[in-house]
């Protein structure tokens, strides 16, 4: 008898103690919600140009993923032949192409030498064509959140890089590059970041 009482008074500590803790968590959750990422919100960044949709990874396929595997969402494929917003992270690459580069929901680094196709890219990465006038350059890796302008172009194709590409954003001929010190100027909610946009 002696013996259950101590165990059921020893069950009755530990169950209070884990309502304790859950308590605590909850309270823990409400005073700290989880902070937007780059792909949740752009509420920190200029108003979007004139005809420009802003578009989010997350917006790329349709979850979960069915038993066709990766399936282009309705927005994605509306989207596609118009002039959108993405933000995102620029692929580092050891033998970047010219005229293109990676971009990705994450920081990504490949090493093509040494591990070749088996690397960490995602399957909503996003092949960015420089303008004409850029075709032929390899632009230098730039650490940090890109906010990118320009068309949205879908379905199969072979890059520069010997890779195959399902969703590209082409960039206009009047595009530029510039440092988002503009923004941090207004919120310090922005990071440091490139900011390629262009004309209407």
């Amino acid at each position: 008898m002696r013996t259950r009482r101590v165990v059921l008074f020893s069950t009755l500590i530990l169950q209070t103690s884990l309502l304790a803790v859950s308590a605590n968590a909850a309270d823990a959750a409400r005073a700290n919600p989880p902070r937007a990422t780059h792909t949740d919100a752009a509420s920190d960044l200029p108003p979007l140009p004139a005809g420009v949709e802003e578009l989010n990874f997350k917006d790329f396929y349709k979850m979960p993923i069915g038993p066709r595997g990766l399936e282009p969402t309705e927005k994605l494929r509306g989207l596609g032949g118009k002039r959108v917003r993405l933000i995102g992270y620029m692929v580092r690459e050891d033998e970047p192409a010219p005229g293109v580069f990676m971009l990705t929901p994450l920081p990504v680094a490949l090493a093509e030498s040494a591990d070749g196709p088996a690397d960490d890219l995602p399957a909503t990465t996003v092949f960015v064509h420089m303008p004409g006038k850029d075709r032929n350059r390899v632009l230098p890796y730039r650490a940090g959140r890109w906010v990118l302008t320009g068309m949205l172009d879908l379905g199969g194709k072979p890059e520069p890089n010997s890779r195959v590409s399902y969703t590209r954003l082409v960039l206009d001929d009047s595009a530029v590059t510039a440092s988002a010190a503009d923004f941090d100027s207004r919120t310090s909610a922005v990071p440091r970041e490139t900011t390629v946009a262009h004309g209407n």
